[in-house]
């Protein structure tokens, strides 16, 4: 038998010609057009105002500001209004601006945490009894649980052993978000710990709303400052204003009481004005005295595929959104529309407890409405603090941009839209604003009680979406808009207490640095580990 033959290999079939000439060309359409994305990414960054080189998306500092000519149709019928007006104020003052504050290098290990892609929260301080309270071993703390973090946290040791303030700003940093802190972690430029002669200083206290947005050129105490020197040159020259932002987002009363006593009140400020009503009004609170009739649909679709806050609600990594501004862009086009009215939702009122109703304040029952009890209870304690300090308190109404009927832009007005219709979901528009009244009115009625100024900037503040971002928080005209309503409504009472010698109060405490912030320090998740015996 013989043996077949083995089988021969056969020929590859080889190239044509005409696809050895097509992928050359894919090869370089692809070059091309990799090159293109990149040159129209670099263009929308230096455009829309983040830095062009950066891996992630960094804002250039103090970019979101056109400045006091912005929307000056709004503008002019603000200063108009009778509220305002004032003899001895010049409303050109309006446009006055700081100088900008220097930028501060960002710290190494502040730097590699943003790099990683770490929340912002992970490079403030944190109080450290909070976190010894809230750890679990071998996971880190209880709040943020699923959320990527670095091997150690920034930490400070409250002056009294309290769990508030929970959290601190770092001190001497610019953060990639764009906002300069001073070396007491408050925004803004370096002061002196000992205040000179002949000046007032201001303590501007409260949270994310008095911070600001990171990326506008100055918050509202900067341009605050701005405005009483401008007053003070014409009407009481040698006498100068030094402005403290001493806000940190999402702080409640309770964190703003700590704050006050121990980092505000040492440094021999002459007022401290509150401003802060949203933190404590959130939407369970609303829900306790909400009544609906019959079912709550479902919340709507919300516009932005890209947002950031929906990124983090559905609990993802968001790369697009913290790497690309072409594609922020590309929400901000496809969401491009016809106003946008509030969606559907169910009938409701509003249901006090027994005994109280929208129009009636007992400031003995605070505990009944919203979280009124303990922001009533902290202010009291803030008002033993400043008095017995010699420094005057002062309250003033907070401002939500909602009211029945009110429609937004998609472009600029889908913040404000998102908020609403999703956070405080299925609350009415006015409800919202029924609430926001309501607050206010026990603010007013609590400053009366005490003998405290009480400043009503929510009732000249702009009923324009320009003015806003979200509900609460301000771009950049708006919160020049706050500033001065600020100013020209707590000049009556720093008249007052010009011509009665109670200001400018004498620093009598020598110092070489605010004694109660030292310098900053790490403590790793390792070390909070060994401390729970794991």
């Amino acid at each position: 038998m013989t043996t077949p033959p083995a089988p021969q290999p056969q020929p590859q079939p080889q190239p044509t010609p005409r696809r050895r000439r097509l992928l050359p060309k894919l090869a370089l359409a692809a070059v091309v057009t990799v090159l293109m994305g990149l040159g129209l990414e670099l263009v929308i960054r230096v455009v829309d105002g983040y830095h062009a080189l950066t891996w992630r998306l960094v804002p250039v500092a103090g970019r979101l500001d056109d400045g006091p000519d912005a929307a000056a149709d709004m503008t002019r019928a603000f200063l108009a209004q009778p509220a305002l007006q004032r003899a001895d104020v010049d409303a050109a003052w309006f446009g006055r601006t700081p100088p900008p504050v220097p930028k501060l290098p960002l710290r190494p290990e502040m730097a590699a945490a943003f790099q990683a892609g770490f929340f912002d929260m992970f490079n403030y301080q944190w109080n450290e009894l909070l976190l010894k309270a809230i750890w679990v071993p071998g996971t880190g703390p209880s709040i943020g649980q699923g959320l990527a973090h670095p091997d150690a946290f920034w930490v400070f040791t409250p002056i009294e052993p309290s769990l508030h303030p929970r959290y601190r700003f770092p001190q001497s940093v610019t953060l990639p978000s764009g906002v300069t802190l001073n070396e007491w972690g408050c925004r803004g430029r370096q002061m002196q710990v000992d205040k000179a002669k002949q000046t007032i200083r201001i303590a501007c206290v409260g949270a994310s709303t008095t911070v600001d947005d990171h990326q506008v050129a100055f918050s509202y105490p900067e341009l605050l400052e701005g405005f009483l020197d401008a007053w003070a040159e014409r009407n009481h020259p040698g006498l100068d204003f030094e402005v403290i932002n001493a806000g940190c987002e999402g702080y409640s009363s309770t964190d703003i009481r700590e704050t006050v006593r121990h980092y505000v009140l040492p440094l021999a400020v002459d007022y401290v004005v509150y401003y802060e009503g949203a933190n404590q009004m959130q939407q369970p609170h609303v829900m306790q005295h909400l009544r609906l009739d019959g079912e709550v649909p479902p919340k709507p679709l919300l516009a932005g595929f890209l947002d950031a806050k929906a990124a983090v609600a559905a609990g993802q990594h968001q790369w697009l959104y913290q790497h690309s501004a072409a594609a922020r862009r590309l929400q901000t086009v496809l969401v491009r529309g016809e106003p946008i009215g509030e969606p559907a939702k169910p009938k409701q009122h509003l249901e006090l407890p027994a005994g109280l109703d929208e129009g009636t304040v007992d400031l003995a029952r605070g505990k009944d409405v919203l979280l009124l009890g303990t922001i009533l209870a902290d202010l009291d304690q803030m008002h033993v603090d400043t008095k017995a300090a010699g420094v005057t308190l002062v309250l003033t109404s907070y401002h939500w941009f909602v009211h029945e009927g009110m429609l937004v832009t998609p472009v600029h007005g889908e913040r404000i839209w998102r908020q609403l219709n999703d956070d405080y979901w299925p609350a009415s528009y006015a409800t919202m604003r029924r609430c926001a009244d309501l607050e206010n009115r026990w603010f007013a009625a609590w400053a009366n009680a005490r003998g405290v100024p009480f400043l009503d900037t929510a009732a000249v503040m702009p009923e324009d979406e320009r003015a806003y971002t979200d509900a609460i928080h301000k771009t950049a005209i708006g919160s020049r808009c706050h500033a001065w309503a600020v100013f020209c409504l707590l000049l009556p009472q720093l008249e007052r207490d010009l011509a009665a010698g109670k200001v400018p109060l004498p620093d009598t405490h020598p110092d070489a640095r605010h004694p109660n912030i030292p310098p900053m320090r790490q403590k790793s998740y390792a070390a909070f580990d060994a401390e729970h015996g794991r």
